[in-house]
């Protein structure tokens, strides 16, 4: 129940600010004495000040989060067309970004919350706590080390390595430069290995706190993005099967407990007020009313979705039978040039993620969608109209960690070193993760049977007619499945990364992404008026404003005209920029610290 955790989300509000803490000094505080870290509870403290910053879920108040739209990371990629397209960074930041900005997926180049964990972990290593609790508290701290460092080398590449806390005058190792990207996430796989080995496999409220489950899930997470990149962006395949292994490794052994299971309703994760009981919850982040709340159902039930679902994800949710859309052998899809057609007997994932009443247009609707897709994955019906599902005072907690997604680590990272050849492929391997996710009560789909380097359903071989040619269909259709059982949670963005298809979120490569439903404007008008009566019938003049991609009053919907408007990439998006003022600073030093190729 939530007023369980009442207790220990006071703990945490009530805590100096993470931030604060990591700019001061800790040999400056009182705290910071050897007794202070003889006790659990202390560390325990401690540690909990870093949760909001590698566990953020919703954010909190009117912060946007990573999931669904309006941040760097939840936009940059193909699932959201755009009334105004979210650009990549254009030029390297002039100066680091202040790690206290709302924006925090644009943190940039900082060693601080790496310098403060380096602190703790010396700390506890020269505590009097017995063995078991010393061995415990250090995963927690070196599993926190391999967070930080993980998001660093994701976002700028090589970075230097920092294995103990510095001083301020030992400029040698400030200013050294930076460790190759192997060397770091060998450390960093070293620092996941002990957690998974020492941390409790219960401490504190469960679902709340870090435990072993948590150090096997982020391990299989963390290390399917590292292998995914060396395989497909260093193009170096001994570093890949490492990591792709660990990934495997860490996810298998956490299936194998039996410990957690599906929840029978897909959208209740995304939509519940408490996740305390849920049985597929590994992590999450609680909300109660009065004391931390957020805004994100908020943006789904009444701000118009200026951000809403693409032609493109929408297409790729398969029909009913498990076929994709336009295979040819797919006799069930209806097309796509009436919208109940096109959402008649498709996965019913999609309904879990849009609106089925309609289409929501601009003109008609004061809550409308861009794309005409209305999305509503995050929508609890019964807290629409409540203080915990409006406003910035929602209530529903957020998931942070879910055995769906160990499931969709452990298949995909199975299926690349079979590719690799690292790897035999079974019937075991799907029937475990993808196949048991499409057993989910709220989904029933078909089960996939492998064929050699195919999956097949029913007995008729998948074949995407749509599939990028430079991936197999193997992979294809495995990275399908986790684009929609992972859709809005801020992961498509690495995913493209980590596979180097950063040119899906590319408006003008992916005409897809810029184009929503299709709209014959007649029948639509005709539908609507004998549907809700309204006591001024719309005409063509209502939907005046909405763009269609041809002439005449049938086509789909184009929010953004402008072609000098549309997102762009280029190679240099995979990685950061490093701030201006850091290579600066360096030289100031007599050394050197190297911009990111193409900055």
């Amino acid at each position: 129940m939530k007023s369980k955790i009442f207790s220990l989300l006071i703990i945490i509000l009530t805590l100096s600010s993470c931030d604060d803490f990591l700019t001061r000094d800790p040999m400056d505080t009182v705290t910071d004495t050897p007794t202070f870290w003889n006790s659990e509870d202390n560390i325990r403290t401690s540690l909990y000040a870093f949760y909001d910053v590698y566990f953020e879920g919703y954010r909190t108040g009117w912060e946007r989060s990573d999931w669904y739209s309006e941040t760097n990371v939840a936009d940059w990629t193909d699932d959201n067309a755009q009334k105004s397209a979210t650009y990549f960074t254009k030029v390297a930041p002039a100066a680091e970004t202040d790690v206290t900005s709302t924006k925090k997926d644009e943190r940039n180049w900082t060693f601080s919350y790496v310098r403060q964990l380096n602190i703790i972990i010396n700390r506890i290593g020269s505590s009097s706590l017995t063995s078991e609790a010393k061995y415990h508290w250090l995963g927690v701290a070196r599993f926190l080390r391999a967070m930080e460092y993980s998001k660093l080398v994701s976002k700028f590449g090589d970075v230097p390595w920092y294995s103990n806390a510095l001083e301020n005058t030992d400029y040698e190792s400030l200013y050294k430069e930076k460790d190759s990207r192997t060397l770091v996430m060998d450390s960093v796989l070293n620092d996941l290995t002990y957690a998974c080995a020492n941390i409790r496999k219960s401490d504190g409220t469960a679902g709340l706190t870090i435990n072993k489950a948590v150090a096997y899930a982020f391990t299989s997470r963390l290390m399917l993005f590292e292998g995914t990149w060396q395989k497909y962006r260093a193009n170096n395949n001994e570093y890949a099967i490492k990591y792709l292994q660990a990934a495997k490794n860490a996810a298998n052994e956490l299936l194998s407990w039996n410990d957690y299971s599906l929840a029978d309703n897909y959208k209740s994760l995304t939509t519940s007020a408490d996740l305390a009981n849920n049985k597929e919850i590994i992590l999450y982040r609680s909300y109660v009313e009065g004391v931390i709340t957020h805004s994100l159902m908020t943006f789904q039930v009444t701000e118009a979705e200026i951000n809403s679902p693409s032609k493109g994800l929408v297409d790729s949710y398969l029909s009913a039978n498990g076929l994709p859309i336009n295979q040819a052998e797919n006799a069930l899809y209806k097309g796509d040039q009436w919208f109940f057609d096109e959402i008649s007997n498709r996965d019913p994932r999609l309904y879990a993620n849009i609106d089925t009443t309609g289409l929501k247009l601009d003109g008609v609707e004061k809550v409308y969608a861009i794309s005409g897709y209305f999305g509503n994955r995050f929508v609890n019906e019964s807290l629409k109209t409540s203080a915990g599902g409006t406003s910035n005072t929602c209530i529903t907690d957020a998931p942070i960690m879910k055995l769906n997604e160990v499931m969709m680590n452990y298949i995909e990272a199975a299926v690349e070193l079979s590719q690799l050849g690292a790897y035999s492929l079974t019937q075991v391997d799907l029937d475990k993760t993808i196949n048991t996710l499409r057993d989910r009560k709220s989904t029933k789909m078909p089960h996939i049977t492998l064929e050699g380097n195919n999956l097949s359903v029913n007995g008729i071989t998948i074949n995407d007619p749509l599939r990028d040619t430079d991936v197999p269909s193997l992979i294809w259709e495995i990275r399908r499945e986790r684009r929609i059982e992972l859709v809005y949670e801020g992961i498509r963005f690495n995913d493209l990364r980590r596979w180097n298809k950063l040119k899906y979120a590319d408006m003008s490569l992916n005409p897809k992404l810029n184009l929503g439903a299709w709209l014959d404007k007649e029948k639509y008008i005709v539908w609507y008026n004998n549907k809700y009566k309204p006591s001024t019938p719309i005409t063509l003049q209502t939907l005046k404003s909405i763009n269609l991609d041809r002439n005449g009053n049938a086509g789909y919907i184009v929010p953004i005209t402008d072609n000098n408007m549309l997102r762009k990439y280029q190679e240099k998006d995979y990685l950061y920029p490093i701030p201006l003022d850091q290579i600066t600073l360096y030289e100031t030093k007599g050394k050197e610290l190297k911009q990111n190729t193409g900055w």
